[in-house]
């Protein structure tokens, strides 16, 4: 297994970037991220082309990069325009170096994990598909998050396993659920829905999950979670627990921040016990039972995914 999808990753909060750079893993890559003059964010190749010094070590100039070690500056097209030694010479073509597609939406800044392909301009990039609710202004949202130390396949499907949900969770969420269940859902290609109870769980392939109780008409909440696989065997969990009420109850956010990764945490340690660390190539490699039905559509549509034509970045460490 060692293709991804080319779609856009999380890979920090918003808020997270503001003067100085910093730096982020994704799909076994060093960004560099930083914003520009307008206060846009900007994804960069994180070492410098002239002696591999860390970027995020270094400042924002004019909205420009600048290198910690000898002032390189670099535009945010990863062009070098200054080289301060020299500053009358012509800067060299091996000067330059490359960056990424970035955006932010819904208080997460996004990075689309395939290097701009200067030589073909008209190269289509995906549009960044999220969950109506994260930009719904009624909502106001808690942030929560945790990196584990397991593959990006096993972290999925821990969060759409039900089953899982009155064994592991049982002194939080899984208080009232029974052991017993009953498969409800519904697949597409790309989405997964489980209904549990009076919730919604719904799935978007490849790294998207929504919690949501379709049936609350005054007092609404959603949980989401998304998933940014930094490399083969660590995963950055990204969370917002949403609601239209108590918005400015003092500490509130925090409650739920709180609970919220309470609940994570009660799943991590045996996410990462798992093994092999992804999901086995094939699905006679593993026990199925009917209350796996969810966990069994996800692999489909991950070994579909691997199988296909379309084009995909290659990561030889994402096995």
């Amino acid at each position: 297994m060692e293709e991804r999808s080319r779609q856009h990753n999380q890979v920090a909060w918003s808020k997270d970037l503001d003067k100085k750079p910093i730096k982020r893993k994704l799909l076994g890559k060093d960004l560099v991220l930083y914003r520009d003059q307008a206060g846009n964010a900007s994804a960069m190749h994180a070492y410098c082309s002239h002696r591999g010094a860390d970027l995020s070590l270094g400042s924002c100039r004019d909205g420009k990069l600048v290198c910690p070690y000898h002032a390189w500056r670099f535009d945010t097209d990863g062009r070098c325009i200054e080289i301060p030694a020299h500053p009358n010479r012509p800067i060299p073509a091996f000067a330059h170096t490359f960056t990424y597609p970035a955006t932010e939406r819904a208080g997460l800044l996004w990075v689309y994990p395939e290097a701009n392909d200067k030589s073909n301009e008209e190269a289509i990039i995906p549009s960044l598909q999220i969950f109506p609710e994260l930009e719904d202004p009624q909502y106001t949202a808690a942030p929560y998050a945790a990196i584990w130390e397991a593959h990006l396949t096993r972290v999925i499907e821990s969060v759409i396993d039900v089953a899982h949900v009155p064994i592991v969770h049982r002194s939080t969420i899984g208080k009232k659920s029974k052991e017993e269940i009953q498969i409800d859902f519904e697949a597409d290609e790309d989405h997964i829905q489980v209904r549990n109870g009076n919730g919604l769980l719904q799935y978007q392939f490849p790294q998207q999950w929504v919690l949501t109780l379709p049936n609350q008409t005054r007092n609404k909440i959603y949980n989401y979670v998304t998933f940014t696989p930094m490399d083969e065997n660590k995963t950055a969990i990204f969370g917002l627990v949403g609601r239209n009420f108590a918005k400015s109850v003092p500490g509130i956010n925090s409650i739920f921040s709180r609970y919220s990764a309470k609940v994570l945490e009660e799943d991590r340690m045996i996410v990462e016990s798992q093994h092999p660390r992804p999901i086995p190539e094939a699905l006679r490699m593993e026990a199925h039972v009917p209350a796996d039905g969810r966990q069994v559509r996800f692999r489909q549509m991950w070994y579909d995914f691997l199988t296909r034509d379309e084009k995909k970045i290659r990561l030889d460490r994402l096995r």
